[in-house]
């Protein structure tokens, strides 16, 4: 849905006939764009004749709404904007939502764009001194937005011009310039822009799936989708062939949509996801994925200690056997390994030494020098090195990119790497060791939503870190990106986190607001605990950088409203298996929100999970610490860590 200058005065002008009795003709071809593009977006309808135009019902209702605005004065007349203002796009549509998830406040990255709108005002409450909120008419328009349907209409010149572009997400100065087909793209609902300054672009999920079927399709008519082509596939798949008249058999079979058998081709499938989105709505909801450093450099040295192991079957990737490993890298060839060991010697030791930290890492040391430096009675750095190595672990365990195991004959645990594991190394053997962080990941899942884009900071990580290359997701985006959607995520949180998770409420929140809750020294670990945190589906950040409690979010931080912030990795993944396991063979008695545990039980649960008895006991001491079970069941904070567990991966 597209408003500029055109599109309002365009409004007025039809209920002006409206109002004298007289139908809307547009006879100019020239002067028709605005109409047939209202049409597009289900604003207008066209009259008896294709050059009569009558308001719709939505269309009457965003008239209705924009000219009460204008006489309470909160925006000038359409007569008067600039004819390049965008009164309401695609990324006016994302910065109203993105206020109405977080409270109706705005925030300032886009506050000023919506009350330039008339769409939000300044505010002033004792909770947040002042602020921008969004207004009634913000909702009555995404209420419109949301419940009205646009229509495909894609002739000859906008396939070929959607089949020149990148699918983004670029910049918008890629896209070329002339043409009416960027404003046809939008009316559809096929591109989307980033708030607050429409910087970048992107083609949606319904976008992509267009230009997937014109990619396989043959460009034989001038019109190549319609609403009259959807409604043919339609019935096609409902009632069979049969079905369908010679001529619209004809047409499908011309375009390449199906085979002389009635069969989707490929170009016939990618028209069936348009059609389902459309209908159905089905967009997914935004996903992300991170990965640091040290996650990265394990990802590497386990496949190092499977092959040393080939001539010494004593060797396996151990914690420890990693930790030897890892211990052998210079500190000076390994920046980013570098700066990730110095953010957790920050969480660890707090700001006062970041100083001393610095001048550290200014000199050419070892890990084992570095943290010998810092923690020098008796063994105790190697004990902190340790804890650094098993947290990674936890967090690759956690996306499910490694699994654990023990060895009977040689009475270790060992890890291994997973199929998506493998698929993570190929990806760093091609590309190198580097961040990949959930802001550069977003910027290509955020495309899969109904209309979002990635702000410009999260479209220049992603570049930085060759997730987006050539206006699209390179070979590396689409690996990440997917493997936002497709690791099966186990709950985990560290020390580090749990402080931050504590501070954050479930709304009216923005990442500013965590950052003024701890000393400014710690901006860039806290930076790095929200990336985990959202990467594991606990929060979302929005791209108007508002922070909300996820519905897991709110389910963890409740589990977790007992564990003191002193208690390292409150949330392990071994401790979710256990609790999952233990509530599918417990009693579950509903009334108490309880899952009674038989001493029986436990020992099959050390059997389902083929778990060693030490390790086992070990996770069990942290649930029992942490009130997650008590002497024979499974207390709430239990089953809300399991409820968590459940919608990470719904």
């Amino acid at each position: 849905m597209l408003i500029k200058k055109e599109h309002a005065l365009a409004l007025y002008n039809i209920k002006a006939n409206e109002e004298k009795g007289l139908s809307c003709q547009i006879r100019v071809e020239s002067e028709s764009w605005p109409y047939i593009e209202l049409n597009l977006s289900n604003m207008v309808e066209i009259g008896s004749s294709s050059i009569e135009y009558r308001l719709s019902y939505w269309g009457a209702n965003l008239l209705a709404n924009l000219k009460e605005m204008v006489d309470n004065k909160l925006l000038a007349h359409p007569s008067s904007w600039d004819e390049h203002f965008r009164w309401i796009g695609s990324e006016v549509i994302a910065m109203i939502e993105a206020s109405l998830i977080n409270d109706d406040y705005c925030g300032s990255e886009i506050g000023e764009e919506l009350i330039k709108r008339g769409f939000a005002s300044k505010v002033s409450d004792a909770k947040r001194g002042e602020s921008v909120k969004i207004n009634r008419f913000a909702k009555a328009i995404y209420e419109i937005y949301k419940n009205s349907h646009p229509k495909i209409l894609v002739d000859k010149n906008l396939a070929n011009f959607i089949l020149t572009i990148g699918e983004g997400p670029a910049l918008v100065h890629m896209l070329p310039k002339g043409g009416r087909e960027i404003e046809l793209l939008e009316s559809q609902r096929l591109i989307s822009f980033s708030m607050p300054k429409s910087d970048v672009y992107t083609l949606n999920l319904l976008g992509k799936e267009v230009k997937e079927t014109l990619n396989h399709c043959a460009i034989s008519f001038d019109t190549i989708i319609s609403e009259d082509y959807l409604h043919s596939l339609e019935k096609l798949l409902d009632l069979g062939v049969e079905s369908l008249s010679e001529g619209e058999r004809e047409t499908l079979e011309a375009l390449a949509f199906i085979n002389e058998n009635g069969e989707l081709l490929k170009a016939g499938e990618h028209l069936f996801n348009v059609l389902h989105i459309l209908r159905e709505k089905r967009y997914k909801r935004v996903r992300t994925f991170n990965l640091e450093a040290l996650d990265e450099e394990i990802i590497k040295t386990i496949p190092q200690i499977e092959e040393a192991s080939k001539s010494n079957p004593q060797i396996v990737a151990t914690a420890d056997e990693i930790k030897h490993y890892l211990l052998q890298l210079p500190l000076k060839e390994y920046k980013a390994l570098k700066e990730h060991y110095g953010r957790r010697l920050n969480e660890a030791m707090g700001y006062q030494k970041k100083e001393e930290l610095k001048k550290k890492f200014a000199e050419a040391l070892s890990v084992e020098e570095l943290f010998k430096h810092f923690y020098e009675k008796g063994n105790e750095w190697e004990k902190r090195l340790m804890d650094v190595i098993e947290e990674s672990l936890m967090t690759l365990e956690s996306f499910s990119l490694i699994e654990a195991a023990f060895s009977e004959k040689k009475g270790k645990i060992y890890y291994y790497l997973t199929d998506k594991g493998k698929e993570v190394l190929k990806d760093l053997e091609e590309k190198g060791v580097r961040e990949i962080s959930a802001p550069a990941v977003k910027a290509i899942t955020i495309s899969n939503s109904q209309f979002g884009a990635p702000n410009i900071k999260w479209f220049e990580d992603a570049k930085e870190e060759h997730l987006i290359g050539g206006e699209a997701p390179t070979k590396s985006g689409k690996l990440y990106a997917s493997l936002a959607y497709e690791v099966k995520r186990i709950p985990h949180i560290s020390r580090f986190e749990l402080m931050i998770l504590h501070k954050i409420p479930k709304r009216g929140y923005f990442v500013e607001d965590i950052y003024n809750e701890f000393d400014k020294t710690l901006k860039e670990e806290v930076t790095y605990g929200l990336n985990k945190l959202e990467a594991r589906g606990f929060v979302d950040i929005l791209p108007n950088d508002a922070l909300v409690l996820t519905e897991a979010g709110e389910n963890i931080k409740l589990a977790l409203s007992g564990v003191p912030e002193s208690m390292g990795n409150p949330i392990t993944p071994d401790i979710v298996r256990i609790l999952n396991v233990l509530k599918e063979i417990g009693n579950l008695y509903v009334k108490e929100q309880k899952v009674r545990i038989l001493p029986k039980n436990i020992k099959t649960a050390i059997s389902i999970l083929k778990m060693d008895k030490e390790r086992f006991n070990k996770a069990l001491v942290v649930a029992r610490n942490a009130k997650y079970i008590g002497k024979s069941s499974i207390n709430e904070a239990g089953m809300r860590l399991i409820r968590a567990f459940e919608l990470v991966n719904l």
